[in-house]
């Protein structure tokens, strides 16, 4: 395991608490609502509509963690519609995940060192990935955010989203990680694409970046006269 990750066994508690009533076993504030509401602002580029038990979405949850994406898209009717993947590295946490949900597909893996072959996936999404420094530098943590989402980007087909912390914020805690949008938006056209949209509009101190591979598709009709 990198250095830059392997402190994560220890910042995790072993598995086992009532998860359905207590979030904060994996670090998140026990607010259920804050959750659904990032895992809506990192899926609203997607067409759910498109998608069937037939042809599902090929979805890659990075960092699934307890699979708290799955519980959201089984809650909203969405589950039958993906073709879902979760990765993680803490052995503890996917023996758990896995025992949530059997049904489903757990890997441990490091795309850095192992990554997937192109156009695995439709869509990735790595919820609460980089919202922490996981007790690196921020130098450290950039290093890993960036370098796990070029190992990301060739593996979908679509595009993918992550969440970080603002900047815009009241005051920023040492142990998070606050990557300011225009060096987000800098790094994205050097290393993934332009087609970038930033949503900072859900509530919580925090922003949702969102990169699709090919622009947005324009649905309105250009006037004819132009």
């Amino acid at each position: 395991m990198r250095d830059d990750v392997a402190k994560l066994p220890k910042l995790y508690p072993t598995p086992g608490l009532n998860i359905e009533s207590d979030l904060r076993v994996l670090g998140w504030p026990d607010k259920p609502d804050d959750l659904a509401a990032r895992f809506e602002a990192l899926l609203c580029d997607l067409d759910f509509a498109q998608y069937s038990p037939a042809r599902p979405l090929k979805l890659l949850d990075f960092g699934c963690g307890l699979g708290l994406l799955l519980d959201y898209l089984d809650e909203n009717d969405l589950l039958s519609r993906v073709d879902y993947t979760g990765v993680d590295l803490v052995d503890a946490i996917l023996e758990e995940t896995s025992r949530r949900w059997p049904a489903q597909r757990f890997l441990k893996r490091d795309v850095r060192d192992q990554p997937f072959e192109a156009g695995s996936f439709d869509y990735a999404v790595a919820c609460g990935i980089f919202t922490t420094k996981h007790n690196n530098s921020y130098e450290t943590a950039l290093d890993l955010a960036e370098t796990t989402l070029k190992a990301l980007w060739p593996a979908v087909t679509f595009g993918l989203s992550f969440n970080s912390m603002s900047k815009h914020v009241d005051w920023e805690r040492d142990d998070l990680f606050h990557w300011p949008l225009d060096d987000i938006m800098a790094f994205c056209k050097r290393d993934l694409a332009r087609n970038v949209t930033f949503r900072l509009d859900y509530g919580l101190w925090e922003d949702a970046t969102l990169v699709r591979k090919a622009p947005r598709p324009n649905l309105r009709k250009t006037p004819p006269r132009w």
